[in-house]
């Protein structure tokens, strides 16, 4: 909300406000003004901050941290018992119409599932998981 308050405060706007005073408050209403004319046809808006932009990418990956998490148990739900290599290709299929998930991160959600008692690895086969209801 700031960064639209500074972009609407710069001289250069095609927009009008209402009501009109000096300072910009939250409840101040804009609206498109078609009589705008400029001789410079772009109008740059600024990006938002980088300290901005890692929180959002944080977020991101923490959200699909999650998604990835409920995916294998899932899988994992409805095989019971699934080798290293199909697992991961279900997970990337199942997911792939949200995101393209990273064959690391994949793995790492496995590593934590393991850690937290929702699969375990198959004795006799390092590479086989097994569900744990």
């Amino acid at each position: 909300m700031t960064m639209l308050l500074d972009f609407f405060t710069h001289y250069h706007v095609p927009s009008m406000r209402s009501p009109i005073r000096s300072p910009l408050s939250s409840t101040d209403y804009f609206e498109f003004n078609s009589n705008f004319t400029d001789k410079m046809r772009k109008i740059k808006i600024p990006l938002p901050p980088v300290d901005e932009k890692k929180k959002v990418i944080e977020d991101v990956d923490k959200d699909r941290r999650y998604t990835i998490d409920s995916s294998i148990v899932l899988i994992m739900k409805s095989r019971k018992v699934l080798g290293h290599q199909q697992l991961v290709v279900e997970c990337v299929e199942q997911l792939g119409c949200m995101f393209k998930p990273d064959f690391k991160a994949i793995k790492k959600r496995i590593e934590d599932l393991i850690t937290q008692d929702y699969l375990e690895r198959d004795k006799d086969n390092p590479n086989l998981f097994r569900h744990l209801a």
